[in-house]
């Protein structure tokens, strides 16, 4: 069976459950410069992975899961830094952290499985 939308793809679907956490979580963060940050890198991931979808081409589409590894990654960072410096919640924390670190798994094993 081969995937028609990229709202089918799993890693898709993930990464827009991240955003849903992620926005929850900036909620208890007062520095709007961190809350947009982290909104912005958390969008990022599913949009690209649609962008590159779009594009038709393995190695497109590639490149895009790339990009999106890289705001996955920079969630996971600003995730673990504003919980040391205990503007995040433990639970909030522990949610997200689970959500971004099954998503850099699905990334990475995606782009792994495409061939160029």
């Amino acid at each position: 069976m081969k995937i028609q939308k990229f709202t089918e793809l799993i890693v898709w679907q993930k990464s827009k459950k991240l955003i849903s956490i992620t926005y929850a979580a900036s909620n208890e963060i007062k520095n709007f410069s961190f809350k947009d940050q982290l909104n912005r890198a958390s969008l990022s991931i599913s949009n690209n992975i649609a962008e590159g979808f779009g594009r038709r081409s393995n190695k497109e589409f590639k490149r895009f899961l790339k990009i999106s590894l890289g705001s996955a990654f920079e969630v996971n960072s600003m995730l673990i830094v504003f919980h040391d410096i205990q503007i995040l919640s433990d639970e909030l924390f522990n949610d997200a952290l689970a959500c971004v670190e099954e998503v850099i798994r699905l990334l990475i094993g995606l782009i792994s499985k495409i061939e160029c």
